[in-house]
């Protein structure tokens, strides 16, 4: 389907069975997704049948169709075939209907282009935290109360001498386990960060701590989760955070992805409503 008129977009939106619409918000939410993070979403693929596969195959086929969603031209995905493989964005048709659904009318969308190898993994590993705390909570072991990818989990301060600063973390979560609640500004962390970048963003942060606006909007300041992805990471960042001052340093806390469903559910449930760092 080359192009979408008027009356098509609004008749494929409004007739746009539930999961497909969610599929379709999603990837608006997240930014890029994999097929295979689709699946595990809404077509139970982890429970490896073959019939959720194939379904989720014609499914994601036929939002590609109607322009709903991109795909990447090249597999980043995974290494198995099908749909599985694939990245998806979301495709003009789609930006347009996100749009529609939320009440904001037809904008007319730009066109895509092909994202870099870097920003791709990141992006997917941010969506992948997404999966993975979804999944925690079908498990019941905590509730996603609310996940915020870039740029919407961007603040913005006032820093140092009256500048005007926006601090860009990666994503930013609030979950719930029974009584307690905890929120958390993620960095996701691939390991291809120097030292001298992951420093500034350190003081990044506790500038901002210090400007107190998280806390004059919702009383707390989340805690500041770090995802890397190796014992050696976490010790360069414990290194760096031993250099900051004691205050700066409990906003940290620093996670391989091996434990991240067991720090993220280990802070929510001691931490009642404080919104501290661990």
């Amino acid at each position: 389907m080359s192009r979408v008129s008027v009356p098509l977009l609004v008749a494929l939106a409004d007739g746009m069975p539930l999961r497909e619409r969610r599929i379709v918000e999603t990837v608006a939410r997240l930014t890029l997704v994999s097929g295979r993070q689709l699946s595990d979403l809404f077509f139970d693929s982890f429970s490896g049948s073959s019939t959720d596969t194939r379904r989720a195959r014609r499914v994601l086929a036929r939002l590609v169709e109607q322009r709903a969603l991109d795909r990447l031209e090249r597999r980043r995905g995974g290494t198995g075939g099908g749909s599985s493989a694939w990245v998806y964005g979301l495709g003009p048709a789609g930006v347009r209907m996100v749009a529609y659904w939320a009440g904001e009318g037809l904008p007319r969308s730009r066109g895509a282009h092909e994202p870099g190898a870097a920003w791709t993994a990141h992006t997917l590993a941010v969506s992948e935290l997404y999966v993975r705390l979804r999944e925690a909570e079908q498990a019941g072991r905590a509730e996603l109360l609310v996940f915020d990818a870039e740029p919407n989990c961007w603040r913005r301060y006032t820093g140092l001498g009256g500048a005007a600063r926006v601090l860009k973390p990666d994503a930013y979560v609030r979950l719930g386990l029974g009584e307690y609640e905890d929120s958390f500004l993620v960095e996701v962390d691939l390991g291809t960060e120097r030292r001298g970048q992951l420093t500034r963003q350190h003081h990044a942060y506790s500038e901002y701590f210090r400007a107190g606006v998280e806390q004059a909007k919702t009383g707390v300041f989340p805690s500041v989760l770090w995802i890397v992805p190796d014992a050696r990471r976490v010790a360069l960042l414990a290194d760096i955070q031993r250099g900051l001052p004691a205050q700066a340093r409990r906003l940290f806390t620093v996670a391989t992805n091996e434990r991240l469903l067991t720090v993220l559910c280990g802070l929510a449930m001691e931490a009642p409503a404080a919104g501290g760092a661990a």
